[in-house]
């Protein structure tokens, strides 16, 4: 995992490092551009772009120190340098919308001297092609490492689509000498780059509160936690991002009747399970509570299918129902039967009566008699295995709800 999570901050470090020589190299075209044709907003789109370097830098150095191990002064590790960075970036994008409000209103009462004005188009339209597809290269690896920074450079370079189309207008309205197009035209940019800073500075000022991961992301994670068997609650579950990753914690609800290993082994399975199928998530710390609760999905191996009237069957495995009840308290609100397909099997009906109990998410079995592999399965998938008295059904619920009924430790006979 540790490995998983430098790869991704190398990754990401790779992107920024490729993206200081792709925006250098467009930003020297630019100048050259701009100086040969006369387009002067041209040579600010470069300053634009130079501004951008810093932000490219700034996201590289934070990648950067984020591969540092944890230390005794930084416990939790140094992903937050990512998002300090993108914090920093968010602020130079600000200043670069600043920048061209300012320029755009200048425009508005003045004219570019326009030399050589198809030079000009032809540098913007090649920066436009470059840095939207970059952009979206940004942005798609970005998401998928949680780098803030890069998303911000990748949202921010794709607007060089329509920088460089403002470019385009603004350079021949300056050579037709067309009023006013010119400086509209860098105040809407201007008003779209400005939107993206703030954008990405609340996220990155959310990053460093310990902001909670999206809903989305909760919903994975809670959908994860409820798959792994044993789990009858979880509750006070706790998100914090720190830069790319996501740090949490949990207080899960077992049956009381689970011993400490199962409780212990059940903890262990959430964390392996989280980590396989969420890896944005570096820690994640589970904290075991008793679950007491007065519903139960009691299961009774019955005979025949009269409701609550029906008779107890003398065997598990090859019992012909299945009587499934939902027990509040001392209420029942509901039951339904199931036909048991495996009581004439050869061999081991008991096991395989045991897993379709088992998808029926039951917590309670009250039976006559039950062999050892059967046992040995419903126990490990926590159900708890009462001994059953009587042969209606009404007559032996009763006696549970009067906790009557004596608690099953061991198989009652040696096959199932």
């Amino acid at each position: 995992m540790i490995q998983q999570r430098k790869d991704k901050l190398k990754k990401g470090e790779k992107v920024a490092r490729n993206a200081v020589w792709i925006e250098g190299i467009l930003v020297i075209l630019k100048v050259l551009a701009g100086l040969l044709s006369g387009s002067l907003v041209l040579i600010s789109d470069a300053i634009h772009s130079a501004s951008d370097i810093i932000s490219i830098i700034t996201s590289w150095f934070g990648l950067k120190i984020a591969q540092r191990k944890a230390s005794q002064k930084f416990p939790y590790g140094f992903y937050k340098a990512e998002s300090l960075g993108a914090l920093i970036i968010s602020f130079l994008i600000i200043y670069a919308s600043w920048e061209m409000l300012s320029q755009g209103y200048g425009r508005l009462f003045s004219f570019s001297q326009i030399r050589v004005p198809f030079l000009a188009i032809a540098i913007s339209f090649i920066d436009a092609l470059v840095l939207f597809f970059f952009g979206k290269y940004e942005i798609k690896i970005g998401k998928q490492i949680g780098a803030q920074s890069l998303t911000a450079m990748g949202q921010e370079n794709k607007t060089h689509l329509f920088s460089s189309m403002a470019v385009l207008i603004g350079t021949l309205a300056a050579y037709y000498k067309i009023p006013y197009l010119e400086g509209l035209i860098t105040i809407g940019i201007a008003v779209l780059i400005l939107k993206i800073g703030l954008a990405a500075l609340k996220n990155s000022a959310f990053s460093l509160m310990d902001v909670s991961p999206n809903e989305l992301f909760v919903k994975r994670l809670e959908k994860v936690i409820k798959s792994v068997p044993g789990v009858e609650d979880f509750f006070d579950l706790r998100l914090r991002q720190s830069g790319p990753f996501v740090f949490g914690e949990t207080k899960v609800g077992i049956r009381k009747f689970v011993d400490v290993k199962h409780a212990h082994e059940i903890s262990e399975k959430i964390e392996k399970n989280i980590k396989k199928k969420i890896p944005e998530i570096d820690s994640f710390s589970i904290h075991v509570e008793p679950f007491k609760s007065d519903f139960h999905h009691l299961v009774i191996p019955v005979s025949n299918k009269k409701g609550l009237n029906s008779l107890l069957s003398k065997y598990f495995g090859r019992a012909r129902y299945f009587l499934f009840i939902n027990l509040k308290g001392e209420e029942i609100k509901g039951f339904y039967f199931l036909n048991n397909p495996y009581k004439d099997k050869s061999v081991r009906a008991g096991l395989s009566a045991a897993k379709m109990i088992i998808k029926q998410k039951s917590d309670v079995l009250l039976t006559a008699e039950i062999g050892e592999i059967s046992f040995h399965v419903l126990k490990d998938n926590l159900l708890n295995i009462y001994q059953a008295k009587g042969e209606e059904v009404k007559e032996i619920i009763d006696q549970f709800i009067n906790n009557k009924l004596s608690e099953i430790s061991r198989a009652t006979k040696k096959k199932s």
